[in-house]
This record gives C-alpha cells, structure tokens and sequence, in this order.
C-alpha cells in the first residue's frame, strides 16, 4: 500500500501550529486512527 502524499500534506496543513510549526505526522496518524477517522483514505 502507498501513502496518499496529498492527504499528508492536507493533514499537515490542517493541523499546523498557529506559529507555523507543524505537527509530526506520527502525532497526526496515531490521533487520526485512535479517533476511528477511515476518511479521506491514507492508502490505496
């Protein structure tokens, strides 16, 4: 399975820091997945 690079960079986006610091994108999909969030889509 792939990455979907654009959703990355849309999670990363989505969840920058107001400084402009971003957060780790492990932080991102642990978060993403303790959540139960399925959409968009992480792999093909």
């Amino acid at each position: 399975m792939k990455i979907k690079h654009e959703h990355i960079r849309m999670a990363m986006n989505a969840w920058a820091h107001p400084d402009g610091e971003k957060v780790p994108a492990a932080k991102i999909t642990k978060a993403y997945f303790e959540l139960g969030m399925t959409f968009p889509e992480l792999y093909d």
